[in-house]
């Protein structure tokens, strides 16, 4: 009973504490929260200018793909798909549209990407706060956004690359990809995470399973981070390895280990190395600056790299095309990344009054004229949107009253309810004990 307050404090919402609706208390808000448990990219150096050109990246897919984000307002946005083709080629319809007006929705609705759940809040016209697609067999996607936040959330049942389920360069069991915003009245927060199942990599090295997390958040004056990789158990022709930032390499092995088992690993991992597949260890990264925070998993990378293709540029030196001098695959498996940025609102300015009080903004072509520092100064304005000459008039954004019973906060308000409850239940306590200890029974 006595530690009864304490517990109350503790087990007071937290919302109660700040109060008020989400955002009220941030001038801005900016997070984002992105999963892919397998992203996919191709590249091609010199064939193309498309995508990175430097490095040849042509495709580029998350397998499956999930998106949460929050903005200013608190505007709030999702996306889920079991294959995402990357936003650039995912919303060709929408950029046809934005470049030509006359663009026939079904044009738009056909160039972009099909395959994809989509959730905003505000709801728009044709993305609503909550979407599902279930393509039947392959994988789902769920995603809804809100006021005070949004999540994701895509399955794919299964993946194989350059190949079919009997033989392929990398076989993944079902995946998954989740996140989720939070928006509350003076904080934001956002999270992603990844699960990818059993992986055989070229028939050889086996992984047990990838899981991987990313937060980040800020109150507007500071942010914070975590990110984290696990990897499960992993084996290389049956014998214990491990991955690290330098690559794969085996363990070292109990002495019982037969000498055949030894060589046919050996041998697997050369065999990896000509083929030009290499496999290693992209550590968690995060920094905090300021009141913002990123925060990236890491994951474990596999490179796929053929220098030896045939050099078609002096073989057909008549032909005014580009070719590529290199054909390569890199698979990330297991990334998250998180990132968020808050501002505070600006405290109400108290320094002395330049115009009288009833006097309001001054419009002058299309901004409002505010005086500082003995100099006008001209601020655009938006519609319904007024700014004010400090000390001339009440705040833009009056701070939003805070939840309270017995006129505290409604934290303090549950250790008081909790005290006094205590008090009642002390009582008949404390009338036995004085029966008991100090007046002696009478009967």
């Amino acid at each position: 009973m006595v530690g009864a307050p304490g517990v109350a404090f503790w087990a007071a919402p937290a919302t109660g504490a700040s109060g008020g609706s989400p955002g009220s208390d941030l001038a801005g808000i900016n997070t984002e929260a992105t999963s892919a448990a397998a992203r996919v990219v191709t590249f091609t150096p010199g064939i193309a200018p498309l995508g990175n050109a430097v490095a040849g990246t042509i495709v580029e897919a998350s397998l499956p793909y999930a998106d949460s984000q929050a903005g200013t307002g608190p505007t709030t946005g999702g996306t889920a798909a079991p294959v995402w083709p990357g936003s650039v080629v995912a919303n060709l319809g929408n950029a046809a549209a934005t470049f030509s007006p006359s663009t026939p929705q079904a044009l738009i609705n056909l160039l972009n990407d099909p395959v994809a759940a989509h959730s905003a809040y505000p709801g728009q016209l044709h993305t609503h706060e909550t979407d599902t697609f279930n393509p039947g067999g392959i994988g789902t996607a769920t995603t809804t956004s809100h006021a005070d936040g949004g999540t994701a959330h895509a399955v794919l049942t299964d993946l194989s690359l350059l190949g079919n389920k009997k033989a392929s360069l990398v076989d993944v069991a079902s995946t998954t990809a989740d996140t989720a915003v939070t928006v509350n009245a003076s904080s934001v927060s956002t999270e992603a995470h990844t699960h990818v199942g059993h992986i055989t990599i070229a028939g050889v090295v086996d992984i047990a399973g990838i899981d991987s997390d990313a937060i980040a958040s800020s109150d507007g004056v500071k942010g914070h981070h975590s990110a984290e990789l696990h990897v499960g158990a992993v084996t290389v022709a049956g014998l214990s390895a491990s991955i690290g930032p330098d690559g794969l390499e085996l363990n070292k092995q109990p002495q019982k280990t037969p000498i055949d088992l030894l060589n046919v690993a050996n041998t697997a991992l050369t065999a990896l190395q000509q083929a030009g597949i290499t496999l290693k260890l992209l550590p968690a990264e995060g920094v905090d600056t300021g009141n913002k925070a990123t925060s990236t998993s890491g994951a474990v990378q596999l490179l796929f790299n053929d220098p030896n293709i045939p050099n078609l540029g002096a073989l057909l030196p008549q032909v005014p095309l580009p070719l590529p001098n290199s054909l390569g695959l890199e698979v990330d498996l297991g990334g998250s990344q998180a990132s968020a940025a808050a501002t505070q609102l600006p405290s109400e300015a108290t320094g002395p009054t330049t115009t009288p009080a009833s006097s309001g903004p001054t419009t002058t072509g299309g901004g409002t004229t505010s005086a500082c520092c003995g100099s006008p100064s001209t601020l655009p304005t938006g519609p319904g949107v007024t700014s004010t000459t400090p000390g001339a008039a009440s705040p833009e954004f009056p701070p939003a009253a805070a939840v309270s019973a017995f006129g505290k906060p409604l934290q303090k308000s549950w250790v008081i309810w909790a005290f006094l409850l205590s008090l009642l239940a002390a009582g008949p306590l404390l009338a036995y004990a004085n029966w008991q200890l100090l007046r002696g029974r009478t009967s």
